[in-house]
């Protein structure tokens, strides 16, 4: 058996080498690591956005119709009298002769439909917007929707057309000052009417009902049509616009002539054909 000959081993180079690169190579894959997890953290960062794009997106496309809508596309704010005749009114909050109609005709109206001679519809047009520029138009038209929500129409309604300000002045493109009127009806001004206003939640709901009113050619708003069972409301005659005069008496007239002749049908008919 051979002893040893008591020299002492010189470590290889390479062994000091070798741990230097295995630390190497363990910090270059932590680091990677956290590159990859960082690019895992914004790539769901970017989908999230995406994906929040496209409800944005969605949202501001889609129809909303305020409740109880009626009509063809549910385009209208429904006001029923438990008759066979129905009358939609076509207006724009921003438009003097839209408020002009309302002063000549909203007492005959709330008196046929107090008496049940007629339903009224009433369809919200921004085109003030289109003539004037601004957004006062399409902003209390939703505004409008949002008080619907409440039940509050006809008395917000009642509010913005008494405060309704010069054609060329669009205070209505403020929805601050939308929101502040509210508070001149009891019990509208709440956390869920703003939120309606601010958002925009009937934006296209009134952009819709603008564009259908364009494509029955009346020309401006106020118009005034007139539809009788076992017409539907999309089956009627204009009897006031910007070309057809009409008086109170007139009005009156004609629809109990049409509500004489009318089938006795339920009311509900009306309220649901398109």
């Amino acid at each position: 058996m051979k002893r040893a000959d008591g020299k002492k081993r010189t470590p290889s180079r390479t062994e000091p080498q070798q741990a230097g690169g295995a630390a190497e190579q363990t910090e270059r894959s932590a680091v990677l690591r956290w590159v990859v997890i960082g690019g895992m953290v914004l790539a769901v960062f970017a989908v999230a956005g995406l994906v929040g794009s496209f409800v944005r997106d969605y949202k501001a496309k889609k129809l909303a119709p305020p409740a109880s809508a009626a009509g063809p596309s549910a385009l209208a704010v429904p006001i029923y009298g438990h008759a066979p005749v129905t009358l939609t009114v076509f207006e724009d909050m921003r438009d003097p002769a839209s408020l002009q109609f309302s002063q000549t005709f909203d007492p005959t109206l709330a008196h046929l439909i107090a008496s049940g001679t007629v339903n009224v519809y009433y369809r919200e047009v921004a085109g003030v917007d289109a003539t004037s520029g601004g957004n006062g138009s399409l902003y209390a038209g939703n505004a409008l929707a949002c008080a619907q929500d409440a039940k509050d129409f006809q008395q917000y309604r009642t509010v913005l057309l008494a405060n309704q300000p010069t054609a060329a002045d669009d205070t209505f493109g403020s929805k601050s000052k939308l929101i502040a009127l509210a508070k001149k009806v009891p019990g509208l001004d709440t956390d869920v009417f703003r939120q309606c206003v601010n958002a925009g939640t009937h934006n296209v709901w009134v952009k819709d009902s603008t564009s259908a009113f364009k494509k029955l050619g009346q020309g401006n708003v106020p118009v005034l049509t007139m539809s009788v069972l076992p017409q539907t409301t999309s089956q009627f005659s204009t009897i006031y616009s910007g070309t057809l005069p009409l008086t109170p008496q007139q009005l009156t007239t004609k629809v109990i002539a049409a509500a004489q002749t009318a089938p006795t049908i339920a009311p509900t008919a009306t309220a649901t054909s398109s």
